[in-house]
């Protein structure tokens, strides 16, 4: 990746930018756990208070809960930031985004890659804007992975010539969305949806590679309703 697109990738990404995290930053998702125990805890609490047991007993315990689950995202927060820094020093914005310059017109660009999604096992088209952006929707194993939302984004370079961005990152559901959001924060929370076992980056891959498998395309992908009903793979 040239240091052009490097720059725009941290724009639109800033989890890109190695100084993103600071010490200062580890207080976010600390606070966050603090008030997520504490709601979490508090029922518990509530219920014995009015069953009659001792409050010193029972806010020891609670305040017991409450250090473990800190303690623990703090442990987390650790690993991901190293694991994530780590990442970007050995692959650089690579590791978490994927570009491809292609010597074609916008409009070709984007039928490419509109086939390109088929590569992609157990997936579907969620959304997408003509020659602007599709979103994809992978389906994952539920005992042993989590969907993701591949993202594929179109930037006109010149009369022939397109940049396709492609990034991956975790669907979860939108209890599970909020949690992250809210005790992560918004520095964190996107570290958090991109750092597995290299699945998002596998995914970004097989986008690319078809990419650089078909350079000249001169067929017409045609999706869902849009053009008549006719769907052409």
């Amino acid at each position: 990746m040239t240091e052009e697109t490097h720059e725009l990738a941290v724009i639109d990404l800033p989890i890109l930018n190695p100084e993103l995290i600071q010490p200062q930053d580890y207080l976010r998702p600390l606070i966050g756990a603090t008030i997520y125990a504490l709601v979490f805890t508090a029922p518990g609490t509530l219920i014995g208070l009015s069953m009659g047991f001792g409050i010193t007993r029972l806010m020891n315990m609670q305040y017991g809960m409450v250090a473990t689950v800190v303690g623990l995202l703090l442990i987390s927060a650790m690993v991901h930031h190293f694991v994530w820094w780590r990442r970007l020093k050995n692959h650089g914005a690579s590791a978490f985004i994927a570009y491809e310059d292609l010597e074609m017109p916008l409009e070709e660009a984007f039928e490419l890659s509109l086939a390109a999604t088929t590569q992609l096992p157990k997936s579907k088209i969620e959304t997408f804007e003509d020659l602007k952006c599709i979103e994809l929707r992978v389906k994952g194993n539920f005992w042993v992975t989590v969907d993701r939302m591949v993202e594929i984004k179109f930037v006109r370079l010149g009369e022939s010539k397109t940049r396709v961005v492609v990034d991956s990152a975790f669907k979860l559901t939108r209890a599970r969305t909020f949690l992250i959001n809210k005790i992560w924060g918004p520095k964190w929370a996107p570290i958090v949806y991109r750092l597995d076992v290299n699945k998002n980056k596998q995914l970004l891959l097989q986008i690319t590679d078809y990419l650089r498998r078909v350079p000249q395309w001169n067929h017409k992908y045609i999706y869902g309703d849009s053009f008549g009903g006719e769907k052409v793979a």
